[in-house]
């Protein structure tokens, strides 16, 4: 926020409203807007570059060299090249076609009674599964195993015996912590294991898989719910309002190709 500010004031303060800064010939001239304009055209990142007296001066040498090249590319006769003009229809193409459907799309609305409608005929989507927080120590080897367990059975706290003998990068940092999970996110065996501990529980007997041994602890659960509309609403107006927007599109394609048939060769 502050190199933001620092950018504004830099602005305001060494430019007044459109002052020439340089002339090109006799008819061209660069102002300070167009300078500015041109930074504002660039990510962030980069228009920071340019908040230095120095990086002002340079992207005034930019828009300097690049009128003179343009001013010579027209007196060699490219502002008629077939390329050139081809390339500007396209882009006028692009232009025109992107107004014309936001023009069209703009007035399109969800109300509320749409989306009660949709949350109602879709309750079976908005279903928050049953889910599970677990923690787990992950080992390569039984010996290892033994020495996590013998630290949990001298009453360790589980996060920090994690921290200390788990080999799961993505956890271990976090004693253990992986987060809730569903049914299907996890390894079979972890997921049968995990699922069946009540909050609170470690696994009595450590879960082999592919991945090593694990110890596990079921630190919350989450029963299965449905979601309630309010927390959702504004998600499914959205996706109503797309799905509007999409259709109102594919009718304005049929709606060209019966005016202007189409043959593919």
């Amino acid at each position: 926020m502050k190199s933001f500010l620092l950018i504004v004031f830099l602005w305001s303060g060494l430019f007044a409203a459109d002052k020439i800064l340089a002339t090109i010939g006799a008819a061209h001239n660069i102002t300070d807007a167009d300078v500015k304009a041109y930074v504002d055209t660039l990510p962030f990142e980069y228009a920071q570059l340019y908040s230095t007296a120095e990086g002002q001066r340079d992207a005034l040498n930019r828009l300097i060299n690049n009128k003179l090249l343009a001013l010579e590319a027209k007196a060699q006769g490219y502002e008629q090249n077939p390329e050139v003009l081809k390339t500007l229809e396209n882009i006028k193409e692009d232009i025109m076609t992107d107004r014309y459907i936001r023009n069209s799309v703009v007035n399109i609305t969800v109300n509320d009674a749409e989306v009660s409608k949709y949350y109602n005929d879709n309750k079976a989507k908005f279903i928050q599964p049953e889910a599970v927080r677990a923690s787990h120590i992950l080992v390569d080897t039984e010996d290892e195993l033994k020495t996590a367990q013998a630290a949990l059975n001298k009453g360790r706290d589980f996060a920090d015996v994690a921290k200390e003998f788990s080999t799961d990068p993505g956890s271990a940092g976090q004693g253990g912590d992986l987060g809730f999970f569903t049914r299907g996110q996890m390894v079979e065996p972890f997921e049968q294991a995990a699922f069946a501990l009540k909050k609170g529980e470690t696994t009595k007997s450590a879960v082999k898989t592919q991945f090593g041994w694990h110890i596990i602890k079921a630190t919350d659960r989450r029963t299965e719910t449905q979601r309630p509309l309010e927390e959702i609403k504004q998600d499914i107006r959205t996706a109503l309002l797309q799905q509007k927007q999409t259709e109102k599109l594919q009718s304005l394609v049929e709606a060209a190709k019966k005016k202007y048939p189409v043959s593919i060769k």
